[in-house]
């Protein structure tokens, strides 16, 4: 057992909440995630309590534009017109925090997403709504934004995430029941959530 669940369990706790990805079961052969299979397997043996939460895209991603959107107001960015329901950060603290009060969530694994489908195109059009100014969008070819995503990112989770990008199956399309079933309400849009943040992009 890693230093961290020893100590954890060490200490009296007695339920864990792992983030985890929504591609562990939409793209088990994946690489680029086959860490986060021994992880989650880590955790399910560790004798607590557990529940294992995997988000899809998140709505903080658009963080990545913050800086061209400043400068240019110009977005660039791979397969403008495929949606994915891109899930809002606030809600998978909420799940989290629900999961680690209930131990009806024990033994639970969750696939956490938005409430509908979001292009890239689309989520730029809500944060120039929020703005209150246009923003351009510059769509790149898949090969551009390789070469971008490479300057920070491992080659395995470069191609995993263009992948998903670009030829999401249709379980990364769907929009998960879990958020309205564990909160009581629907997942937050990326409207909400642009709005919200839309200070870091003036």
């Amino acid at each position: 057992m890693p230093e961290i669940l020893r100590v954890t369990a060490a200490a009296d706790v007695k339920r864990i909440v792992l983030q985890s990805s929504q591609a562990v079961g939409t793209r088990p052969g994946a690489v680029s995630h086959a860490p986060l299979h021994a992880i989650e397997d880590l955790v399910r043996r560790s004798g607590l309590g557990w529940t294992i939460l995997r988000p899809g895209g998140f709505a903080s991603n658009a963080f990545a534009w913050a800086e061209p959107i400043r400068a240019s107001r110009t977005v660039t960015a791979p397969f403008g017109d495929v949606g994915l329901p891109v899930v809002d950060p606030d809600d998978i603290a909420e799940v989290a925090a629900a999961a680690l009060r209930d131990s009806a969530h024990d033994g639970r694994t969750y696939e956490l997403t938005g409430p509908a489908l979001s292009t890239p195109r689309e989520r730029v059009a809500d944060l120039a709504a929020a703005l209150g100014e246009p923003i351009r969008f510059i769509e790149q070819t898949p090969d551009q934004a390789r070469e971008q995503m490479l300057r920070y990112m491992p080659p395995p989770v470069v191609e995993g995430t263009l992948a998903i990008l670009g030829t999401p199956t249709a379980r990364e399309q769907r929009i998960s029941p879990d958020v309205p079933e564990i909160l009581g309400r629907s997942p937050r849009p990326f409207t909400a959530w642009a709005t919200r943040n839309i200070d870091a992009f003036r």
